[in-house]
């Protein structure tokens, strides 16, 4: 996937189980059977160690083309006891994310759906846009940590965040750098940074919303476009990597990373000639770049 310097490296996810049920967006020509759909989901979720019994986090999402419509729901859920995960900009659209610890069955899930789609309605957003259960084995050593990290004064939390980062104790560096993002402090490097740990965990959805709304702040974040294109690659959406791999390339063009990330998504695409076109500016940055003399090889 991806790490702190930006060099692709695989990794396995070190604990948790994370899922998404998702309805098509409005307009999308489809009618989905979402009652069955979630009994479904529900019975793969208990195969997968969920007690119906237990709370868990769920994760909630909602679509706008406004970003004051969002935010303005976003107050609203939070007054109603969800946590604010944060905003993200897909496809020129804003994703709002907020997370709630319950315990469900697929009645309720149902229930909880047509809640939350009427509220988004009511506040003038367009779409509820399914939700993500994080199924954790959280060993006491985390649980224990977090009841730390909540002790540590707000003035001292990123410095200690990074700490836990920069030794590369990611599942720590997740912990700490949760609560920077809830309470506000830092929050485009708390973001990336959280980001980072989420990739490396192997929760490319949840990074890709925090690598998002890093972009959401700063769009000429290099890094945070670069990666971005890693995650898409991964997903194998690759019309949104080379978005993000060219705004990279474009706020850095001597990156021959970057150019070769290009020519790469291309060539998965299928796109021959474009990706001769990055293979060859990659090589023109850095003639000795191993990647894309690979690559080159294999196109031509």
């Amino acid at each position: 996937m991806l790490n702190k310097n930006l060099t692709l490296h695989k990794s396995s996810i070190a604990f948790g189980f994370w899922t998404m049920f998702a309805a098509p967006l409005v307009g999308a020509g489809q009618k989905c059977s979402y009652d069955s759909e979630v009994e479904t989901f529900f019975t793969q979720l208990k195969n997968n160690g969920l007690n119906e019994q237990e709370p868990v986090d769920y994760h909630y999402f909602f679509i706008d083309g406004s970003p004051d419509d969002i935010m303005k729901l976003k107050d609203v859920l939070i007054k109603q006891n969800y946590q604010y995960v944060g905003v993200a900009k897909v496809r020129g659209r804003y994703q709002l994310e907020v997370s709630k610890k319950e315990a469900h069955t697929a009645g309720s899930a149902i229930e909880r759906r047509k809640e939350l789609k009427a509220l988004a309605a009511n506040n003038d957003v367009e779409v509820f846009d399914g939700f993500e259960v994080k199924l954790t084995n959280e060993n006491t050593e985390i649980s224990d940590f977090k009841e730390e990290i909540e002790k540590i004064p707000n003035q001292q939390l990123f410095k200690k965040a990074l700490e836990f980062y920069n030794r590369n104790d990611t599942e720590k560096a997740l912990v700490a750098f949760d609560r920077c993002v809830s309470l506000g402090i830092n929050p485009e490097a708390s973001y990336y940074r959280r980001g980072i740990c989420k990739a490396s965990m192997g929760n490319v959805n949840g990074a890709i919303v925090d690598m998002e709304y890093v972009v959401y702040l700063n769009p000429k974040h290099y890094e945070a476009n670069f990666n971005l294109g890693i995650l898409y690659v991964d997903k194998e959406h690759y019309d949104n990597a080379i978005n993000y791999y060219q705004q990279a390339v474009t706020l850095n063009p001597k990156s021959d990373s970057g150019f070769y990330r290009l020519a790469e998504a291309y060539q998965r695409k299928g796109v021959k000639e474009k990706a001769l076109q990055y293979c060859e500016k990659s090589l023109a940055v850095n003639p000795d770049n191993p990647y894309a003399k690979e690559l080159l090889k294999k196109l031509n």
